[in-house]
This record gives structure tokens, sequence and C-alpha cells, in this order.
């Protein structure tokens, strides 16, 4: 279906993205940080990036930012737990200036991140 990249540090978590999104026929490219993600931002293309937010080192405003830069158009979807540390109104105004297009609250719902992924392509 699409060609997606997906930023996530915890290998459980990855792991569980990649069953849900590959059974929906989308071809994955998986990152376990910020810096490896944006690299590969610089040489390949995608149809929607979907990244975690509070990683090590680095996070995933720097994957934002990197994808804003590179590729405007694309979409992006953040997948986290933020929501748990910072209130919701304040993640959803920073999201919206970041050019976020969905947020998607971990753990991770099986059939919410894959309808959410199909949704943020066809909006594009």
């Amino acid at each position: 279906m699409a060609k997606l990249l997906v930023v996530e540090d915890d290998p459980v978590t990855r792991n569980l993205i990649r069953a849900i999104l590959t059974r929906e026929g989308h071809d994955l490219t998986l990152c376990a940080s910020a810096p490896e993600a944006i690299g590969i931002l610089y040489v390949e293309k995608f149809d929607l990036v979907l990244t975690d937010i509070i990683m090590p080192d680095h996070d995933g405003f720097e994957v934002i930012k990197a994808a804003r830069t590179l590729r405007p158009e694309m979409p992006v979807v953040i997948l986290s737990a933020i929501e748990d540390k910072v209130p919701s109104e304040l993640t959803a105004a920073a999201f919206a200036r970041l050019g976020v297009t969905r947020v998607i609250s971990k753990p991770v719902n099986p059939t919410l991140l894959a309808s959410e992924v199909v949704a943020a392509i066809v909006a594009d």
C-alpha cells in the first residue's frame, strides 16, 4: 500500500508496529533512533513518517523538523505516550504548529494504528 518510515526506540513496540502494518500491506523501514531516521530521510522518499516523540538522546521533534524540511508534503503521524506527561491541549497545539497529521496514543491499538495510517495517507 504505502512506503512508511517508522521511528520507535522500544523494540517491542517497533516489532508490534511492524506486525500490524506489514499485515496491512505496507512497506516499512524501521529505525530505532532519530538520527538514523533523519539520515534515511535524506536518501529515501516515503509516503508517511510514523514517529515516537520521547526517545533517548534525540527526540521525535527532530524527526518531524527534518521531515518538514526535506519533504513538507509528507504526512507525519505521532505515536507516543506524551499525553500522559503533558496536557493534551498543549501537545495538540504544538503538533499542529509542526504540521503533524495525526497523533496516536500508546499503548498501540492495532485497529486504530492501521486505520489512522491509511487515513493520513488518503488525506494527503
